[in-house]
């Protein structure tokens, strides 16, 4: 009883496992009194005997019992089938041995055992666990994504906070690159509160924004709407598009400048053409001057705007435009309530920018007119670029420039409160 009980270990899988015993089956006698015949018949002896001699040579018959001996010569399909007869007398293992070493002698089955090489890396031992970091420790896993983005930390406070506290600190001063800088506190932010030249530059690069988006906020949108409708050429488009932007700023201010001028402008020259027209100084009347930068200006910059319209209007599931057609809407009616919703996010995103990089336009302008007609197209940059290398009066100049900054930042902060409640 206690043999059969035993009990469970974990290492019952290593142990060799014995093959249970086929139990030994008594005859029973029927109840039906019926004589059952297992005795081989000439049948099946006739029918043995064709099968081997098909196999090229006569085994043990039904009935007999096997010997040692080999009764018959043997054949390859005889040897490949020792399961149809019983004369063999060796192990299965046995045999299996022979036949591997027989295939090995004859070069079907070859080593693949390594040897040894002077370049085989040695075996190193197991490491032992270490526990981890601290959650404050540099090496911790929660600081990986900062190492990260480590390098780009870096090369953001080199080249843009460094900068920004320095001129900070140089706003406060009478500085002298020369000499000894004398601090003089808030005087630099006093004197631009009462600068009327300072004042005029604000009004001219505000008017130069509003300008721009009015006459570049639209273009782009329908733009890229255009271009995902077309069904071939959109790369071709894409890249004539793009072009401008790619263009340097100062070949692309001389190139309109060029094409501005009174005397073999292209302008003047299809105008002149016109009956009853006369010749426009696109850069030297007062009234033309800063339309026609701002024209430059959104020229250069509708590419870059339409792109990313673009790629908003890739992410656009077909699907809302077949259920708008099965409603009855028509073009228009899908643009404003489909296409128009789906790219507000880069639209509130690309009116920050926008605002940005015309209310700090510099090249154009210093490039086109230099500020002139009569400071009509003055703006802060070219003010700010004038006050620091002509007059060489770095203090007033930088506090000029965090002014500018101050209230970029300010804007920027309060449309993006704007945006992420309108998303919300």
């Amino acid at each position: 009883m206690a043999d059969e009980l035993k009990p469970f270990s974990i290492y019952d899988d290593d142990e060799e496992k014995k093959p249970a015993p086929i139990p030994k089956i008594e005859p029973q006698e029927s109840s039906l009194n019926l004589e059952i015949e297992d005795s081989p018949g000439s049948q099946d002896e006739s029918q043995q005997r064709a099968w081997m001699d098909q196999m090229g040579g006569g085994g043990p018959r039904m009935g007999q019992i096997p010997t040692g001996k080999d009764p018959g010569p043997k054949s390859a399909t005889r040897e490949a089938s020792p399961f149809l007869h019983g004369e063999t007398t060796e192990d299965v293992a046995e045999r299996s041995k022979e036949l591997i070493r027989k295939r090995r002698d004859e070069g079907k089955i070859h080593d693949r055992r390594k040897t040894a090489s002077i370049f085989d890396k040695p075996i190193e031992p197991d490491r032992p666990m270490v526990k981890a970091k601290a959650k404050w420790h540099p090496l911790a896993h929660s600081w990986r994504s900062f190492w990260f983005l480590f390098p780009a930390l870096a090369a953001f406070g080199l080249f843009y906070l460094y900068p920004t506290i320095k001129g900070f600190q140089v706003s406060l001063t009478h500085f002298s690159p020369l000499g000894e800088s004398v601090p003089v506190g808030w005087a630099n932010y006093r004197r631009a509160f009462s600068d009327d030249l300072f004042w005029q530059t604000v009004v001219n690069a505000t008017a130069l924004t509003f300008i721009s988006i009015v006459l570049g906020f639209w273009p782009p949108i329908f733009l890229a709407i255009i271009l995902n409708e077309l069904k071939r050429g959109k790369a071709v488009l894409r890249v004539l598009f793009l072009v401008p932007f790619v263009i340097p700023a100062v070949p692309a201010a001389n190139l309109w400048k060029w094409m501005y001028d009174d005397g073999y402008g292209v302008f003047n020259a299809v105008l002149s053409r016109a009956p009853g027209t006369v010749p426009v100084g696109w850069l030297t009347d007062p009234r033309w001057a800063m339309i026609s930068i701002t024209l430059m200006f959104v020229w250069k910059n509708t590419g870059w705007f339409m792109i990313i319209y673009y790629a908003f209007l890739q992410s656009l599931p077909e699907e809302r435009y077949e259920a708008a057609e099965l409603d009855g809407a028509g073009i228009w009616k899908k643009i404003r309530h489909i296409t128009l919703p789906h790219l507000a996010p880069a639209m509130g995103m690309l009116l920050i920018l926008q605002v940005l990089s015309a209310f700090q336009v510099f090249t154009e302008v210093y490039v086109m007119t230099n500020g002139g007609p009569m400071q009509s197209t003055e703006v802060i940059g070219t003010y700010i670029y004038k006050t620091a290398f002509g007059q060489m009066d770095l203090g007033y100049a930088a506090a000029m420039g965090m002014l500018m900054f101050a209230a970029l930042f300010t804007f920027s902060a309060v449309r993006l409160v704007q945006t992420k409640k309108t998303e919300a």
